[in-house]
């Protein structure tokens, strides 16, 4: 693992402090959110006691506490905020529900919603009848089979008065009742108090009505039926049924002086239907703070398992709903149908009047107030927290990365300390430094002098033992000749010839040692210079044609020229080195191929040779000073400097040295790689 990535490591766990701001955050959330339902709980709780003194106010017949049935007819009158159009549509009611469907014996299809206002009661019925049986010209309710719609209404002193709707022709119509004249006979009149229209429409028709308040008391019937005697909807004989829920004229107004901004209030009665409203809920606007939306994710609490809130356009249902009906006030959070963290919380206290539960009083507060209180509690210390572990990050990261350069620097210093020449750069980068790094880079210096000073004592030892074995030879051979002068006996004639033969062999060692030394010392000094590679390959081996003639030599290289920047001298005197090699491993009447081609931006000097072939474990290093392997013996001293001078001369012209077996294993070749101009 490198350097950087430790100390990036190292500095990521400064991110242990985002993470405690979190869980505070989160311990905060708790503390805030019961101290919120304790306090809507007791806001609800004091809106309930005031609303408890004034009940006329709040319940339309306090004194009728029987539950809403409206398998029996009971219907609930949504509060509208403006008269609607009477134009057969109820899409300006501004109610979400849909209208109820009417019970029928018989199949027949009709569906009713009510609405009021503060004047005027309003139906809308829909009927499901294709065939539309006109009103006659003076009907009889009792013969007489058209479609019509019956309205009872209970007066204010608690009389029934009948009305129906029906029309020979779609449009504006007043409702009719009957009328009993004085002689006893029934007619039917027309009552413009109580306006409607009808519409007709491709499966039936509708009919919107608007009925005075003044007209009727709290019960309604109503019941259609058409031509063939079908009929849907209650009679005015259910003496259960009827009943009118709806909300309390002023209730809103009253409701609206207990509550500020963004909290709702609810007034329900004992079966949880709305009987006023007022308020709307509120979203703190957190987009403007620079640090409250992006970060929630970390610290907000989940809320999955938390329930969904009911969504009802005429009554409100939940566990604090009816905890607060049964007389217990309570509070719950809760799921909008928004989303997960779309929340709302709810609580609710119960309205007592002469010591019974009559209905509920319900605050509902929007998720985002609470979320308001905590982000500006934590906005600040956690882009702080934030800040400074990205400072920490940054500067770790930018620290490691100062060291890695460094540290690079000196990696590659020391890959590049030996030249190809194998000389020796004693200065290393960052040495000048008081750290852990300088001080690498100084024993780096210390150590590459103690081997440069070896290596100049080797390259010099060669011509040490040289000058100073050559005198002691000298001796040595012209002792042999004075003994062999003098006269020996034939058993000893065998010595004296060996000791010849070891002389010349130490005098050849000695001359191949100086001649390396002068080789190393030819390449320091020599001068590059652009000449033509082939014509020097064609000069070189007609010359070696005449000097080995027991070998045949094929020379292929380019016709045109073949300009190298180098040392001509220097490039023959390699040729040399591995035509010997070449011809001392060729068989008598063999093959040796010189040739030369273009390989891209280089030069390939190439030398074959038929014969052996060489180890695999020998091919790397047959380029190395004093290495020597050949199989068999002759009588020519060898002494592995042939091959490292041409590397030599290979490595001082920017090139290289190789050596491959023929695929066929009849020979070697050896290849100088070498840079074209």
């Amino acid at each position: 693992m490198s350097i950087r990535l430790q100390l990036l490591i190292v500095a990521l766990t400064t991110l242990i402090l985002p993470w405690a701001g979190c869980q505070y955050a989160r311990e905060l959330e708790d503390a805030l959110r019961v101290s919120q339902e304790n306090a809507l709980e007791s806001t609800a709780d004091t809106i309930a006691l005031a609303l408890s003194a004034q009940p006329a106010r709040v319940f339309r017949a306090p004194e009728d506490s029987r539950p809403y049935v409206e398998e029996q007819g009971d219907l609930y009158v949504f509060a509208l905020r403006s008269p609607p159009l009477l134009d057969g549509y109820r899409e300006d009611w501004g109610v979400a529900a849909d209208p109820k469907r009417l019970p029928s014996q018989d199949g027949y299809g009709a569906r009713l919603q009510v609405g009021s206002t503060d004047r005027y009661l309003f139906l809308y019925v829909e009927v499901d009848d294709p065939h539309f049986a006109p009103e006659p010209a003076n009907p009889d309710l009792e013969k007489d089979r058209f479609d019509r719609i019956d309205v009872t209404l209970e007066q204010p002193d608690g009389s029934l008065e009948s009305y129906f709707f029906a029309t020979g022709a779609p449009g504006l119509i007043e409702a009719q009742r009957t009328v009993i004249q004085s002689d006893g006979t029934a007619r039917v009149a027309s009552e413009p108090r109580i306006q409607a229209y009808w519409l007709e429409t491709a499966g039936g028709y509708h009919l919107e009505a608007r009925v005075p308040l003044a007209l009727g008391g709290s019960r309604l019937w109503i019941e259609a039926r058409d031509g063939s005697g079908r009929k849907a909807g209650f009679a005015a004989d259910s003496a259960e049924g009827g009943r009118l829920f709806m909300a309390t004229s002023g209730l809103g107004e009253l409701l609206a002086t207990f509550i500020r901004a963004g909290t709702r209030v609810t007034v329900v009665d004992t079966n949880g239907l709305k009987l006023g409203t007022a308020g709307a809920l509120g979203s703190a606007d957190l987009e403007d703070d620079a640090g409250g939306t992006w970060y929630r994710r970390f610290v907000t609490v989940d809320t999955s398992s938390w329930p969904v809130q009911g969504s009802l356009p005429d009554r409100m249902t939940g566990k604090s709903i009816a905890a607060a009906l049964a007389g217990r006030p309570a509070a719950e959070w809760l799921r909008a149908s928004g989303g997960p963290q779309d929340l709302k919380l709810l609580a609710a206290a119960p309205i007592a009047v002469d010591g019974r539960t009559r209905g509920a009083v319900v605050l509902e507060q929007s998720g985002d107030q609470l979320l308001d209180l905590r982000d500006r509690a934590l906005a600040h210390l956690f882009d702080l927290t934030l800040l400074a572990t990205a400072l920490a990050v940054v500067f770790a990261f930018s620290l490691a990365t100062f060291i890695s350069v460094r540290i690079g620097r000196l990696r590659s210093a020391a890959d590049s300390a030996v030249g190809n020449d194998g000389r020796i750069r004693l200065q290393m980068p960052e040495s000048g430094s008081a750290d852990e790094i300088g001080a690498l880079a100084r024993a780096f210096e210390r150590l590459l002098a103690r081997l440069d000073e070896h290596a100049r004592y080797l390259r010099t030892l060669g011509g040490k033992l040289s000058h100073e074995l050559r005198t002691p030879l000298t001796i040595v051979r012209s002792s042999l000749d004075n003994l062999e002068s003098e006269g020996v006996r034939g058993d000893q004639h065998g010595y004296l010839i060996r000791a010849r033969e070891g002389t010349v062999r130490l005098q050849s060692i000695l001359a191949a040692l100086g001649a390396a030394s002068r080789v190393e010392e030819s390449i320091q000094q020599a001068e590059r210079v652009s000449f033509d590679l082939a014509e020097l390959l064609r000069r070189a081996v007609a010359g070696y044609r005449d000097a080995f003639p027991e070998a045949r030599f094929v020379l292929e290289a380019p016709a045109d020229g073949c300009l190298l920047r180098g040392a001509p001298e220097l490039i023959a005197q390699m040729l040399d080195k591995l035509i010997e090699n070449a011809v001392d491993f060729t068989p008598p009447g063999g093959t040796i191929t010189v040739k030369l081609t273009r390989a891209g931006s280089n030069y390939e000097l190439s030398v074959e040779n038929d014969g052996p072939s060489i180890p695999d474990a020998m091919l790397g290093r047959l380029f190395e000073s004093l290495f020597e392997h050949r199989q068999g013996s002759d009588d020519k001293p060898h002494f592995g400097l042939g091959l490292y001078i041409v590397r030599l001369i290979a490595e001082f012209h920017d090139g290289s040295a190789l050596a491959a077996n023929r695929s066929d294993g009849s020979g070697a070749i050896f290849t100088v790689i070498l840079p074209l101009i």
